[in-house]
């Protein structure tokens, strides 16, 4: 089994191939984490990026449920197979902060109805605090799902260029090199119609920055606002990531390119201003997202490629999704 790409999908996708048994490599074009995985917020988040109400209304009730419960269930079992590494692990819960009327109608409303749905939740009239949700350190993470892969099994700087398809076995290219593989998932998310061109998906921009470390707290627990467009966190060394105002610029971050924008970043130093702070801002980056035209992530075999698989396209909501979801792939084949 050949897997190719070293992001939080990679690397748990190792775990359950190894755990079932299946003799696995690991293949990324650059290191591990160097996409989206390791360029997120660190939000660990149950549900889809749109508050419940509004899953319910897409979905359908039993379907948000499950959605749901799915992403609790990837929570949980994802920092059990960490075990006691430092992840940067904390689970006191999350805030998504209304911005106006219509937002504070939807999050009351979704606080009825995941307390009906058997789900904790809080609202106050201003903020709707879902407590099971946490946060993590992304990048620790993926090199902490990374270590219990066998010796040999990840190979960072192969970037795979060609894939050919056979009903026995696939042929993977990497620009002169080739090898040949009993089957192949691709774990490479916005990238993957660069190989795959029938999986469509749209490559998103998100752009964050992170200042240096403020000696008071400034954002109590980790928050999303506007409808999920902005949110930010204050780590426990102090530092403050603020992140999002995509809303502000839609067209123009529809984009694989992973350079942040003036426009953008103009917005998130606005974003500390109102919050009162000061402190120099020590980075700045982008990471691309993929959003698929259903909202839920694309777990499956590739339709006209026999013995290729793609696990992936979280909509934005990778860690939350991505441990479960190649769980379920695994048990697929």
């Amino acid at each position: 089994m050949l897997v190719i790409g070293g992001g939080i999908t990679g690397v748990s996708l190792l775990h359950h191939l190894g755990r079932r048994g299946f003799e696995s490599v690991l293949v990324e074009r650059s290191h591990l984490a160097a996409g989206a995985s390791g360029r997120n917020a660190g939000f660990l988040l149950a549900g889809i990026a749109a508050c419940y109400v509004e899953a319910v209304r897409r979905f359908g009730r039993a379907r948000a449920q499950e959605i749901w419960q799915l992403t609790l269930e990837n929570h949980d079992t994802m920092l059990e197979a960490v075990g006691e590494q430092p992840v940067g692990h904390r689970r006191d819960g999350t805030v998504i902060l209304a911005s106006g009327v219509e937002e504070a109608l939807q999050l009351e409303e979704s606080e009825q109805l995941l307390l009906e749905d058997g789900f904790e939740a809080t609202w106050d009239g201003e903020r709707l605090t879902n407590p099971r949700d946490g946060e993590v350190d992304p990048s620790a993470l993926v090199r902490a799902l990374a270590r219990q892969a066998p010796r040999g099994a990840i190979r960072e700087g192969v970037e795979v260029t060609a894939i050919e398809a056979g009903r026995k076995e696939v042929t993977v290219r990497a620009g002169e090199a080739s090898c040949r593989a009993g089957a192949v998932v691709l774990a490479t998310n916005a990238y993957t119609p660069r190989l795959v061109p029938q999986i469509v998906v749209q490559p998103t921009r998100a752009q964050m920055l992170a200042t240096e470390p403020i000696a008071r707290r400034v954002c109590d627990l980790p928050t999303y606002s506007h409808f999920g467009y902005r949110y930010w966190r204050q780590l426990t060394g102090g530092e403050l990531l603020v992140g999002g105002w995509r809303d502000t610029a839609l067209e123009t971050e529809i984009s694989d390119d992973d350079r942040p924008t003036a426009g953008i970043q103009g917005h998130l130093d606005a974003q500390l201003t109102l919050m009162g702070v000061s402190a120099r801002v020590a980075n700045r980056w982008a990471g691309i997202m993929a959003f698929t035209d259903s909202g839920l992530p694309v777990v499956g075999p590739v339709d006209g490629m026999p013995n290729v698989y793609m696990c992936g396209c979280y909509n934005g909501h990778g860690l939350g999704f991505a441990f479960v979801s190649a769980k379920r792939l695994v048990e697929m084949l």
